[in-house]
């Protein structure tokens, strides 16, 4: 059974849906940057995100993480690791550089 393509339109949606308030993640690409490259590129970027689905791939500096481990209030002193909040930023849709976390 083959996955239906996406639309250039869901695309946009989900692009559009993005909180460009949220930190980027390791490739620095906000969700107002993402945007405008999809409006530049529309048919580019859909077939992008189709090959992926049609290969069942999806590049790996895709999936790296920025983890920021935060220590909750009123616990600073505790030997536990409980203590600790991780925040974790994920890249918006991908990264052409080469990243040292591969």
């Amino acid at each position: 059974m083959q996955d239906v393509q996406f639309s250039r339109e869901e695309i946009r949606q989900t692009i559009v849906s993005l909180n460009d308030k949220k930190a980027p993640g390791i490739d620095g690409i906000t969700g107002r940057i993402f945007l405008r490259t999809f409006n530049l590129f529309p048919e580019l970027l859909t077939a992008i995100y189709n090959q992926c689905l049609e290969r069942g791939y999806f590049p790996k500096r895709w999936k790296i993480a920025k983890i920021i481990p935060t220590i909750k209030p009123r616990k600073e002193n505790s030997m536990d690791t409980s203590k600790y909040c991780l925040i974790i930023l994920l890249n918006m849709g991908g990264d052409t550089r080469e990243t040292p976390y591969q």
